[in-house]
């Protein structure tokens, strides 16, 4: 027995291993990283028009010193954001409209494309998916649900958690904080796995990976605000924009595809995609099932057949067949 077919052995033997290996080999097998990409792509796209409606409306509403401390304190839950280089702007009505405008259409895209992955990593069939008109429609209810959710997380997480607040919580305080805003990103993607999935699933269906995607989604947070804050800041002086643009693109990027792998456990989870097999042709039932679900997803007709048939380890011919 070679080393890989020992290693392949060890793993399918113990459940947990076993689920992580099926969960990041389906990854590889459903181009997830290219579906994260696009996620990313989207995100970064939403942030500015974002940050222009924020600034419109401190310019209009806040004075000056005001609007610079509101900022700063964005800029602490918010990494790479620098005050600095926009506490000048002003209320200006075209402003407003341009990024209202702009964020609707890009946030409308994050969700029609978080949309496609998740429908793409439940093996969701082609004919089975929402038309342009009705994934808009969603797009605009999810926009007003999980952004009013995602902002409201956010500011409790940087009141309970951030140092910048004013606020003396104490030891215990401060743990308790951290445990709410756990809890609130998980509560967070246990809504986002079931609003933009088109299956019905439970919220016991998802919220395994919704813990993962929750507490790794947090680890992050903090990690990125305390690496930024102390070792990145002086890297703008060096590189200019051109960094703050690459460390945001970055960081939607890991995001997505934290958010990515937790979709595909609740998968493995959900349909006993585990264990997979690491060496030789797939000989393992859930490799079976796997393959079933990546054929039967590629049907565009509700009365089309897919049918597959998987090479043994003695014949290297066949394929799949429709």
């Amino acid at each position: 027995m070679s080393a890989v077919e020992k290693v392949d052995t060890f793993q399918q033997r113990r459940k947990p291993l076993a689920i992580g290996v099926a969960a990041f080999k389906k990854f590889k097998e459903d181009q997830s990283t290219s579906l994260a990409a696009m996620v990313a792509f989207w995100a970064f796209f939403s942030v500015f028009p974002l940050l222009m409606v924020l600034v419109t409306i401190l310019g209009w509403v806040l004075p000056a010193s005001d609007k610079t401390n509101v900022l700063t304190h964005v800029a602490d839950m918010f990494p790479v954001l620098n005050p600095k280089t926009i506490h000048g702007l002003t209320g200006s009505l075209w402003a407003l409209l341009v990024g209202l405008l702009t964020s609707l259409w890009s946030g409308i895209g994050v969700v029609r494309t978080v949309q496609t992955a998740f429908n793409s990593v439940w093996e969701i069939p082609m004919h089975e998916r929402p038309g342009l008109k009705e994934q808009i429609l969603r797009s605009l209810w999810i926009l007003a649900t999980l952004g009013l959710g995602l902002v409201l997380s956010t500011l409790i997480s940087g009141l309970v958690t951030g140092a910048s607040t004013g606020l003396n919580l104490g030891v215990v305080g401060h743990v308790v904080g951290l445990v709410i805003a756990v809890a609130l990103d998980v509560g967070l993607f246990v809504a986002a796995f079931r609003m933009l999935t088109d299956q019905e699933i439970s919220a016991r269906d998802v919220l395994p990976g919704a813990v993962f995607s929750g507490l790794v989604f947090f680890i992050l947070t903090e990690l990125s605000s305390f690496i930024i804050s102390r070792h990145l800041k002086g890297s703008q002086s060096t590189y200019g924009t051109f960094a703050t643009v690459i460390t945001i693109l970055w960081w939607f990027y890991l995001q997505a595809v934290v958010t990515m792998l937790g979709a595909q456990i609740n998968v493995v989870l959900k349909h006993g995609f585990y264990p997979r097999s690491l060496a030789g042709p797939p000989d393992t039932e859930a490799d079976h099932r796997a393959l079933q679900a990546y054929a039967e997803e590629r049907k565009y007709h509700p009365q089309e057949q897919v049918e597959t048939k998987v090479p043994s380890g003695e014949d290297n011919g066949g394929g799949a067949e429709s």
